[in-house]
């Protein structure tokens, strides 16, 4: 039931320019946004059991945006540049 009243939020709402079918929308939008900000909870990448002398490395490498063309720089890549210069 909420799906349906989001989605003709959006349509009517948003798109079609209706105050109470925005109203709607906003509500239920907002809820989803809270809801996902309150249960955030930490995502587990990798467990496992470690050995007598055994290490682990957690490292953090800088990637580029996703949907970047490579080559292609961004432009805050392209100011950054431009202020060090």
């Amino acid at each position: 039931m909420l799906r349906y009243l989001y989605r003709r939020g959006q349509l009517r709402g948003l798109l079609g320019g209706s105050k109470g079918w925005t109203v709607v929308w906003v509500i239920i939008f907002g809820a989803r946004m809270l809801k996902k900000m309150v249960n955030r909870e930490p995502e587990v990448v990798y467990s496992g059991v470690l050995g007598p002398g055994e290490t682990v490395i957690v490292r953090h490498e800088d990637q580029p945006p996703t949907g970047a063309e490579p080559g292609r720089r961004t432009k805050r890549a392209r100011r950054a540049r431009r202020t060090r210069a």
